[in-house]
């Protein structure tokens, strides 16, 4: 439990069952000097920290630096998440999203989409959730009569998505399961040690260290089973789109939310389901035709 700055800001009760609303309070000193020494050390050139990292001898820095931003929270710096508090245990310095999260420069494409996108009151489903950075950044745009449902499989991210939700006092309703086309059960590939993980139907993965069985739901089975309905969704399962929007089909012509994408080499396949929709999808990364460009993030909305 930390002491001296946790917790850092006044939760004020939001209307209906929305979550509370975050009011800033003056910075704690001690706080800024964490953020400021975690992100100078995330700056530090790949190879550089590679090197600091592995190497017993030049690994003090990392380990002084960990143990200073252990202390406490450390605030993003920018972006249109700026002030939202960050757990480094759920964000330790080796995390791959760490550099990016920390400045506000992660993703900044699904930033901007999720603020062209989320008004006020809205809900939103963050499906493939992570530790949370997204998850934050929506629920600060919802604002106090809005809400977000985070789906998360993976139990290390998971304790972090908790722990990063509870750090910014937001009731975000964390569900512990997949999403895919059938509700069910399935195997997790956790590959590494930043919580990326995926479901065993993707193929095996190189670098996987764990496999574990987790329950599979479906956006429809969630709406059906009285869950808000969302007005966006984000959508980032690490290869598993298709099947995640079959799930939701229901809900996408009965509902017709907004979509925000992450591709994983599924970009004919998600174009061709969005296209039967009746969505219509456009780029975020630049002009190239979405089906020729490679891994990427598209914003979907109704054509009709």
């Amino acid at each position: 439990m930390w002491v001296r700055d946790h917790p850092v800001r006044r939760v004020v009760a939001g209307r209906g069952t929305g979550p509370a609303s975050i009011r800033p309070v003056p910075a704690h000193p001690a706080r800024i000097a964490r953020s400021r020494a975690y992100r100078l050390y995330t700056r530090f050139p790949p190879a550089l920290r590679a090197r600091l990292e592995a190497d017993g001898a030049t690994g003090v820095p990392l380990a002084l630096v960990q143990r200073l931003v252990d202390r406490g929270p450390v605030e993003v710096a920018a972006g249109a998440a700026r002030g939202v508090l960050l757990d480094p245990r759920a964000f330790p310095l080796t995390h791959v999203q760490a550099h990016g999260a920390v400045r506000g420069t992660l993703e900044p494409e699904v930033q901007e989409a999720l603020r062209r996108t989320v008004a006020p009151g809205d809900v939103v489903y963050d499906i493939g959730a992570n530790v949370g950075f997204f998850t934050l950044l929506a629920a600060r745009l919802t604002g106090p009569d809005g809400h977000v449902v985070a789906f998360e499989p993976s139990p290390p991210a998971v304790a972090g998505l908790r722990a990063n939700v509870a750090l910014n006092g937001l009731a975000v309703t964390v569900r512990e399961a997949a999403v895919a086309a059938t509700p069910g059960r399935a195997r997790l590939l956790q590959v590494g040690e930043h919580s990326w993980s995926h479901l065993e139907d993707r193929g095996h993965h190189p670098g996987t260290t764990a496999v574990v069985e987790v329950e599979v739901t479906t956006v429809d089975a969630e709406v059906a089973a009285g869950r808000p309905v969302p007005a966006v969704v984000k959508l980032d399962v690490e290869g598993s789109e298709v099947a995640a929007l079959q799930g939701m089909a229901r809900t996408l012509a009965e509902h017709r939310p907004a979509l925000v994408i992450e591709l994983h080499g599924t970009n004919h396949e998600v174009l061709d389901v969005l296209d039967d929709a009746g969505y219509r999808a456009e780029n975020l990364e630049g002009p190239q035709p979405l089906r020729d460009a490679g891994p990427v993030h598209l914003l979907a909305r109704p054509a009709r």
